[in-house]
């Protein structure tokens, strides 16, 4: 799925979230042709809990992300998002809420589950930050009680996604695919390798991930000279 491309403010701030509901462009579009895409697969109910990963940081993945989420949401689905991204961690930024307060504090006891909820301006959408630093994201991952949190989670919510850290520059996807139903993989056109994607999906794969398609982010017409049903410079695509 080709989708995301920065799109500065007039106050040049980065408007990150570009789903509105009642409003229509081909960048709404693809994130709604992907929120499609994720509501058929799980018409079993066996994808709830999505891992959504990239092989390098700086690929889109935490805006997609919560863009997706911000589709469902608008379709009546109960959604959260929760950063485990544990060294970068963005989804505050991208969600307009505080980073303090998450699962930093709840791992030491310090907060229940439901004092890190965050509900955001967004529709059906609440969120879960990192919190504090962890500087051991393994010990937290592998914990029962992690695991427990994220059931429950799975339980309260009709779709949890799990924004991870780059396969090639942590190994954490590798204790998160335990405990996730699949993994969306993001692509970023025109930069990432063809060598990058194949060790990231290997990496994947080799640790029981479960792939269930990929997201081609911050697609570009100009570099493309094959033909775009979309007129701006992005159009969006699912490919499984």
């Amino acid at each position: 799925m080709s989708l995301y491309k920065k799109n500065k403010k007039e106050s040049g701030q980065t408007e990150y979230i570009v789903v509105k509901e009642n409003a229509y462009s081909s960048k709404i579009e693809g994130y709604n042709r992907l929120k499609d895409n994720i509501l058929y697969l799980n018409a079993d109910g066996q994808n709830k809990v999505l891992q959504i990963e990239s092989s390098l940081s700086g690929e889109g993945k935490t805006t997609i992300v919560c863009n997706l989420a911000v589709s469902l949401g608008l379709t009546d689905k109960k959604v959260i998002v929760v950063d485990l991204d544990f060294r970068k961690p963005r989804v505050q930024q991208r969600l307009n809420i505080s980073i303090e307060k998450g699962i930093s504090e709840y791992m030491l006891g310090n907060l229940t589950k439901k004092e890190i909820i965050k509900h955001t301006e967004y529709k059906n959408v609440d969120a879960i930050t990192r919190g504090g630093e962890i500087h051991n994201s393994s010990l937290v991952l592998v914990s029962e009680k992690f695991k427990k949190f994220i059931n429950d989670l799975k339980e309260e919510y009709d779709y949890v996604l799990l924004d991870c850290a780059p396969v090639l520059q942590v190994s954490d996807y590798i204790h998160i695919s335990q405990i996730s139903d699949g993994v969306i993989f993001v692509v970023a056109y025109a930069s990432t390798t063809r060598n990058q994607v194949y060790e990231a999906v290997k990496e994947l794969k080799k640790n029981g991930a479960k792939l269930l398609g990929t997201v081609f982010s911050m697609y570009d017409k100009k570099k493309d000279k094959r033909f775009n049903y979309y007129g701006e410079n992005y159009t969006a695509g699912y490919y499984e």
